[in-house]
């Protein structure tokens, strides 16, 4: 009798490949990866990413295995959520969130469904928000090949988890596919969020950054720059030190 069901796999959506990684239960691992094709047209960006996902699945992924798929941050869309001692509990912190995502993204707001990282006194906290058709696809096609879905995370919220106390100070950057996700963090409390369009070329992106970095020197500290790419960095970008780590994007999405 096969145990392949005790198989576990973690699936990274990105926009210019998918990443499927296979931990089987006697301990092997793997890694399958295929590219997407650019959205065309009017079609929805996140697509042809599930269109890959499925495909992708459907050769390595036996049936019955816990499945765990990882949202790159250009499919989503993140809302910094202000502590306040009047908005507490999950009801009004999405209430929050919503208005937030409403008021920077209009009706496109309508259209996503929207997570909470854990909330802590005296914190702000972080929504993120993924089209809706998007999840019922992948739900779809975790039910089609009969997997254990266990969750569907954005990038930006699993790395602030699994990164812990190591990015608890300073920025951190994602360029990624013409996007750049962004966040400041002061004594583990985010005070800065940025996630939008952005010309990612190394020596570009250097010089929007330092624009950024400038204005927003009096929120954070440490003059420290974490940057998860795949590219070569320069040590420092005018007083920040730059700390250049691999893509989690590139190398795959870890359970």
């Amino acid at each position: 009798m096969s145990l392949s069901w005790l198989d576990r796999l973690s699936l990274l959506v990105a926009p210019q490949a998918v990443v499927l990684e296979r931990r089987s239960w006697r301990g092997r691992h793997e890694r399958f990866s295929a590219p997407v094709r650019a959205a065309g047209g009017d079609e929805a960006a996140w697509l042809p990413g599930l269109t890959a996902s499925a495909a992708l699945l459907a050769e390595h992924a036996a049936p019955h295995c816990r499945l765990q798929v990882t949202v790159a941050n250009p499919f989503v869309r993140y809302a910094l959520l202000p502590w306040s001692e009047a908005v507490l509990g999950d009801k009004a912190r999405l209430a929050m969130a919503r208005a937030l995502l409403r008021n920077s993204l209009g009706d496109q707001a309508e259209r996503l469904e929207i997570t909470l990282d854990r909330p802590r006194f005296g914190m702000n906290g972080l929504a993120a928000g993924i089209p809706r058709d998007f999840l019922d696809g992948l739900r779809q096609i975790a039910n089609e090949r009969r997997l254990r879905l266990a969750s569907i995370q954005p990038l930006l919220g699993k790395a602030l988890r699994d990164e812990g106390a190591d990015l608890n100070d300073g920025f951190v950057a994602f360029p990624e596919a013409g996007w750049l996700t962004l966040v400041g963090l002061q004594g583990g409390n985010l005070r800065l969020l940025r996630n939008h369009r952005a010309d990612t070329a190394p020596g570009r992106l250097a010089d929007e950054l330092l624009g950024i970095l400038t204005t927003e020197s009096g929120l954070i500290e440490r003059r420290r720059l974490a940057v998860f790419s795949p590219e070569a960095w320069p040590e420092s970008i005018g007083d920040w030190r730059v700390e250049c780590r691999p893509s989690l994007a590139k190398g795959g999405a870890h359970a």
